[in-house]
C-alpha cells in the first residue's frame, strides 16, 4: 500500500497508456490512420509520464531532463525503446498506406505523401529526435517504381517488333524448315530482342529502374535494326520521362513535388 501511494500517479498514466495503445491498434486494423495516430501519441506521452519520477528535472515534450544518477542508464533505456517503439509503429502506418491497394489502380501520392510528411512532422514538434531515412528510402522505391511503371509502352512495343521478325522468319524458312541450322541462328537472334523485363519491382529496391529500363528499350531496339531491319520507335515523351526519373534516382531522397504527384495520377498500360 505504501508503494501504490507513492507511485499511484505513474500506475494511472501506465494504464491510461495501455487503453490509448489499444485503440490505436484498433484504429491501424480499421485504416483509421488519423485517428490511430493521434491516439498513439497520447499514448506514447502517457507511458512517458508515467516514468516521470526517473527524472529530476523536465522542460517539456522535447524534454531536456536532468537524470537521477542511479536512474540514468535505466531511463536512457527507456527513451530508447519508446523511440524504437515510436519509429515502428510509424513506418507500418505509412507502408499500409503506400502498399494498400495498390493494384487496384493507381496509388493516392498526394494521400501517401501527406500522410509521411504530418506523421514525421508531428514527431518532431514532439522532440522525437528519430531518423526516418530508411522508411523515405522505401517509400521513395515504390514512388519511383509507380512512377516508371506508369502508361509505359515499352513492352507493347517491343512485343510488336518480335511478333513481325518472328513472321520475317517463318517467310524466310518456310514449313517445313530445311535450313535448321539458319533457322537456329535466326531464332538466337530473335530472343536478343528481349521482351519482358524481369520483377520491375525488385529491380526498383536494389537499382536504378528507369535507367534499366531505358537500356533494355535500347537493346531491343539495336537488336531489332541489325537483326531484322525493323525500327522499333519508342513514345519520346516518356523516353524524356524515364530520363528525369533516372536523375532523381541517383539524387536520392526524392524531392516530390506537384509536377511528380501529377504524374503518378496517370494509369498504368503495362
Amino acid at each position: 500500500m505504501n508503494w501504490f501511494g507513492e507511485n499511484w500517479q505513474r500506475v494511472l498514466f501506465a494504464i491510461i497508456g495501455f487503453v490509448f495503445l489499444l485503440f490505436s491498434i484498433k484504429y491501424a486494423i480499421n485504416d483509421k490512420i488519423a485517428e490511430s495516430s493521434g491516439t498513439f501519441a497520447i499514448s506514447f506521452l502517457s507511458f512517458l509520464y508515467s516514468n516521470i519520477s526517473r527524472f529530476k528535472k523536465f522542460k517539456g515534450l522535447g524534454f531536456e531532463a536532468e537524470l537521477w544518477e542511479d536512474k540514468q542508464k535505466e531511463a536512457a533505456e527507456l527513451i530508447d525503446r519508446l523511440k524504437k517503439i515510436v519509429s515502428i509503429f510509424t513506418t507500418q502506418t505509412v507502408l499500409n498506406s503506400v502498399t494498400k491497394n495498390r493494384w487496384g489502380g493507381p496509388a493516392d501520392w498526394k494521400s501517401n505523401w501527406k500522410l509521411y510528411d504530418d506523421l514525421v512532422d508531428q514527431h518532431k514538434v514532439l522532440g522525437h529526435k528519430i531518423d526516418f531515412s530508411d522508411l523515405k528510402k522505401q517509400v521513395d522505391d515504390y514512388f519511383l517504381f509507380d512512377l516508371c511503371m506508369h502508361n509505359s509502352s515499352i513492352r507493347k512495343r517491343i512485343t510488336a517488333a518480335r511478333s513481325t521478325a518472328r513472321k520475317m522468319i517463318e517467310d524466310e524458312f518456310g514449313d517445313p524448315v530445311s535450313d535448321q541450322v539458319g533457322h537456329v541462328k535466326r531464332h538466337a537472334q530473335l530472343r536478343e530482342i528481349i521482351e519482358k523485363f524481369d520483377d520491375p519491382f525488385k529491380v526498383s529496391t536494389r537499382a536504378n529502374l528507369a535507367r534499366e529500363m531505358l537500356q533494355w528499350a535500347e537493346k531491343a531496339k539495336t537488336a531489332a535494326k541489325e537483326h531484322f531491319g525493323i525500327n522499333i520507335e519508342f513514345d519520346r515523351s516518356e523516353m524524356e520521362k524515364l530520363e528525369k526519373l533516372s536523375k532523381l534516382y541517383e539524387n536520392r531522397p526524392v524531392e516530390v513535388t506537384e509536377e511528380l504527384i501529377e504524374m503518378s495520377k496517370l494509369g498504368n498500360d503495362e
